[in-house]
């Protein structure tokens, strides 16, 4: 009867922690302790950022963060455990013989010192695209035998763990389109990028679609979002987006990307996405799903857009609307002849045209004007 409440109450809570997800940590506790196992974890592994996260409450932190900078993509039992049936419970012999397993640096310098022996079971949760997250249960070292007990109660419990997962996630996805406001997203004239973990490309607006279909110092490259010129710098900042999620700070950053000249350097600004419903920092959340908003400034498409806004507004000539954009920048007529590449009495007949097509009469007073205009204000 105590087993029968055990395995209802593990399953109740599961239930619970849907919609509440700092119960999944009590959740586990419960498992491990109607299995009458010492240790338990729903850790992930996302091969495509060399990611790792888990839910372990009752691993030495300090461990976790060990096996997290180092053991997590070396030991030999993730790949195989990753290759097994989604939902198909399986035990340690299953991947490896005992003692080879036993062997290992991994078993003696790290699962030993944290509690877990030869008497192992799990079963993956999710498996999809090189990323994979499961849950285990462990006897102590010395208890080298799982009992028959242990088995069904695990057996019992998983089907409801992967629906509870299941739905975890699916209100997860709902939540992130929510919180990405995918509809004000894609009318934003500047160009933006939702990216996930590995990089790829969950949505991007029109701008940003432009700016991918042109290949010109931002691409995809082998299914990447990339820089043309270093991709992996990009990755990197993204990646860091996907640690982010179970940590406070230091996440994104900016990068430029160069172009072929004449053109201007694209500024790209890497943004972790956040939650306000706390459904982002759990491990069988990776997988396709959007960490990082990558924004894109092309200088040149905004000065582009500038002068047409001023060119429509005003009615002024093409060669009067690049001059105008010129002299926003405050330094003075020569220096925006210059630039332009005309002399100076076309810069004074340019000038005296754009003063009377503005109404204005001084140069500070139409470079103020302007601005308004071309920022698209009304003026």
């Amino acid at each position: 009867m105590s087993a029968e409440r055990d395995l209802i109450e593990v399953i109740d809570l599961a239930y619970e922690a849907i919609l509440d997800g700092e119960l999944w940590p009590l959740v586990l506790h419960k498992l491990a302790d109607g299995a009458g196992a010492a240790q338990v974890a729903m850790p992930s592994f996302d091969w495509r950022a060399n990611v790792f996260a888990t839910v372990a409450p009752r691993f030495d932190p300090d461990l976790l963060a060990a096996y997290a900078e180092y053991w997590a993509f070396k030991e030999p039992l993730v790949p195989r455990a990753a290759a097994r049936p989604l939902g198909e419970v399986y035990v340690l012999e299953n991947l490896i013989s005992r003692e080879e397993f036993a062997a290992t640096p991994v078993f003696n310098e790290w699962w030993k010192q944290a509690g877990c022996g030869l008497a192992a079971m799990g079963a993956n949760l999710v498996s999809e695209d090189r990323f994979s997250a499961l849950v285990c249960l462990f006897n102590t070292p010395g208890r080298d035998e799982l009992s028959g007990d242990q088995s069904r109660f695990f057996h019992a419990v998983l089907p409801h763990l992967m629906r509870a997962v299941r739905i975890h996630r699916q209100l997860r996805e709902l939540e992130m389109k929510e919180a990405a406001g995918i509809g004000k997203f894609d009318s934003l004239a500047q160009a933006a990028i939702l990216a996930d973990a590995g990089a790829r490309v969950i949505f991007a607006n029109s701008a940003g679609k432009a700016l991918l279909d042109a290949g010109d110092g931002l691409c995809i490259r082998d299914g990447r979002l990339s820089t043309c010129s270093d991709p992996d710098a990009l990755h990197r900042l993204i990646a860091s987006c996907a640690r982010a999620l179970l940590t406070v700070d230091g996440a994104g950053g900016d990068l430029k990307a160069p172009r072929a000249p004449p053109r201007s350097p694209l500024d790209l600004t890497v943004i972790p996405l956040r939650s306000k419903t706390r459904l982002w920092g759990f491990p069988w959340m990776g997988s396709g799903s959007p960490v990082a908003l990558v924004s894109v400034t092309d200088h040149d498409l905004d000065q582009y857009r500038r002068t047409v806004r001023l060119r429509r507004r005003f009615d002024l000539t093409t060669a009067e609307a690049a001059f105008a954009r010129e002299i926003l920048k405050g330094d003075g007529r020569k220096a925006a002849a210059r630039r332009c590449g005309i002399s100076d009495a076309t810069a004074k007949s340019h000038l005296s045209s754009i003063f009377e097509k503005t109404g204005t009469h001084r140069q500070a007073e139409l470079v103020r004007y302007l601005l308004d205009a071309a920022d698209g204000k009304k003026a």
